[in-house]
């Protein structure tokens, strides 16, 4: 039983060489490829397209960033941010909101 089994298995792994192998053969008979839209089948390196021009334009931006921060900043001094909610809830306006009540219907004309 154990010569049996042990012919199966040669037959098993002689099979799947002979169909790797076959697979590998059709591999070298497919067409060229055509290059029907021109691709650049040729990149140049990773490292060429991070250039002078590109690391100048980066820090040409960086002062653009700084400028729109600092006019954001000066146009949103002026206006109340959290101070201001806190002052309108501890008002006297908050009181007069009744919670719980049906609210007025004020029909349009």
């Amino acid at each position: 039983m154990l010569a049996r089994s042990s012919r199966n298995c040669g037959r098993i792994v002689f099979k799947r060489f002979q169909h790797a192998a076959a697979a590998a053969e059709p591999a070298a008979a497919k067409p060229a490829f055509n290059n029907k839209y021109n691709f650049n089948i040729n990149p140049p390196p990773v490292h060429e397209y991070w250039n002078y021009r590109n690391a100048s334009v980066l820090l040409a931006v960086i002062p653009v960033y700084l400028a729109v921060g600092y006019v954001a900043k000066y146009l949103g001094s002026n206006l109340e941010g959290y101070e201001g909610l806190i002052e309108f809830a501890e008002s006297d306006k908050v009181k007069d909101i009744q919670f719980g009540q049906p609210q007025q219907f004020k029909p349009t004309k």
